[in-house]
């Protein structure tokens, strides 16, 4: 029974600064008039692994015709990866992208649909996400992404991300991705 209790105590401990209950939610958009916009830029890593055990990615469907699609058109990957503050997989975490892409190109050039949630779970942004939606094709040096929402701090963000490979492993296929977020909130 302590331990429950422990947990119950803590839980409004480890909320964000922002007042998510619905009653502060309409009070924060009532005021919304009054508050100044601001762009906030953030720099990160994004680990996409695949292979070893327990990878934070990992394929759950596919279409009959997968596998013999040059650019594997209907897969699905589920992803829980890290975001670290550089490229090292020793990196400190800093939050986690958690969502889904899916292979969307049957021809012409291998293209991935990512809807991605970025959740900050260390620093000023702690328990805030960023939404992140588009066509990414994988193969171009950066491709620019759209960020269409957010919580915590990043309320009614949009903005725009540039996604470029950081490094590929051809042999286990896992990905160190380099984003850069150019994002517009309220403050």
């Amino acid at each position: 029974m302590f331990v429950f209790s422990a947990i119950v105590v803590a839980m409004p401990m480890a909320r964000s600064t922002t007042d998510q209950s619905p009653k502060a939610v309409e009070k924060w958009i009532q005021n919304l008039g009054r508050m100044k916009q601001k762009v906030t830029k953030l720099h990160f890593y994004i680990h996409d692994t695949i292979s070893g055990e327990n990878p934070p990615s990992i394929p759950v469907a596919k279409a009959s015709s997968t596998d013999n699609s040059p650019f594997s058109f209907g897969l699905v990957h589920v992803i829980d990866d890290p975001l670290t503050e550089g490229p090292d997989p020793e990196s400190p975490i800093i939050g986690r992208a958690q969502g889904l892409f899916v292979s969307s190109s049957i021809k012409d050039e291998s293209s991935l649909q990512i809807s991605i949630n970025l959740y900050f779970t260390k620093g000023e942004y702690t328990n805030s996400t960023l939404s992140i939606e588009g066509r990414s094709p994988i193969l171009k040096p950066y491709r620019e992404v759209s960020v269409v929402g957010g919580s915590g701090v990043f309320r009614l963000a949009r903005g725009l991300a540039t996604v470029q490979t950081y490094s590929f492993n051809t042999t286990t296929r896992d990905a160190i991705l380099e984003y850069n977020i150019v994002v517009l909130h309220y403050i």
